[in-house]
């Protein structure tokens, strides 16, 4: 899925990223999420993959906050180091 909630107002946005999530763990099945909202990205995602025209980071989200390998990845997530 490629930014499916962009262009949604912050009360269905909420609404529909946990229809969303609900729906994967129904389907069991592995998605593919982008998005450039660090909401979406820290609460839906198992793995985070952080980009920067090439791979910079694959991990759990909270282990690219805790433990961010490049300075793009702090500056997506927030402000951390």
């Amino acid at each position: 899925m490629d930014e499916p909630l962009s262009n949604l107002d912050a009360k269905l946005r909420a609404q529909t990223r946990t229809e969303i999530v609900k729906l994967h763990q129904r389907v069991a099945t592995t998605m593919i999420y982008v998005t450039h909202d660090q909401i979406e990205a820290m609460t839906m995602g198992h793995r985070i993959v952080g980009m920067n025209g090439v791979v910079q980071q694959v991990a759990p989200p909270q282990q690219v906050y805790d433990r961010p390998r490049t300075s793009s990845s702090p500056a997506f997530i927030g402000s951390r180091r």
